[in-house]
């Protein structure tokens, strides 16, 4: 790859490491809003605004690379894939904290409970593939085939099956927080609804990178 300019695949890493920071904030985002703390709340979203316009910085650059080189180990359409989804990550981010801040998004002790669990478990999913996608540079040594591609598909299927548990999860909490009994205000349960599902978006992102990895991997065929 040096030989030809710039690694896209380092760059690619780049995006990610920018991306995970934004994700990462979310943590410190429901720990704002468990303290209603508005002002740390509008903090951390001012900060994770910074940050997804960074990583679309990285993004476009990573696009003028790819239009100017055309010796690549992998389908140029396919690393876009990876990267656009990546990419949504970051914007789902700030898709969340911006939600959090048009109201005081304050809950009973319980829902709240249910909503952290619910966000530690869609973190989790993010964190794991950051953790594939740092391998990104063992794969590319590797020629994407070999023991590290076998880990790195052994991980993204592991990625696949914690997602295929998201989907139930929001339903579950979804009525939770819509019953009548738990008391909240039309508008408050109808935005909490959808940064619900916004969290549900954040991690099916996460997974679809970690698909958008697999689909360059060269395992070969189990006998």
């Amino acid at each position: 790859m040096n030989l030809f300019g710039e690694s896209p695949f380092a760059i690619l890493e780049a995006h990610g490491e920018r991306v995970h920071q934004c994700v990462h904030l979310l943590r410190d985002v429901f720990a704002a809003l468990q303290r209603s703390d508005q002002a740390q709340l509008r903090a951390l979203a001012d900060r994770i605004c910074q940050l997804e316009t960074e990583a679309d910085k990285v993004r476009n650059h990573l696009h003028e690379i790819m239009v100017s080189q055309t010796l690549l180990p992998i389908n140029k359409g396919e690393l876009f894939t990876i990267l656009e989804q990546q990419d949504s990550m970051a914007d789902r981010a700030e898709d969340i904290v911006s939600m959090l801040t048009y109201r005081d998004m304050t809950l009973p002790a319980p829902l709240l409970a249910r909503v952290l669990d619910y966000v530690e478990q869609v973190l989790g999913n993010c964190e794991l593939a950051r953790g594939i996608m740092s391998r990104l540079d063992l794969l590319v040594e590797a020629s994407f085939t070999g023991r590290d591609a076998l880990t790195v598909s052994k991980l993204i299927t592991e990625l696949a099956e914690r997602e295929d548990a998201i989907k139930p999860a929001q339903v579950e909490l979804t009525r939770a927080l819509l019953a009548p009994d738990a008391g909240l205000p039309p508008v408050e349960a109808i935005l909490w609804a959808q940064v619900i599902a916004l969290l549900a978006r954040l991690s099916l992102h996460a997974d679809h990178t970690g698909h958008g990895i697999r689909l360059i991997l060269r395992l070969k065929p189990a006998r």
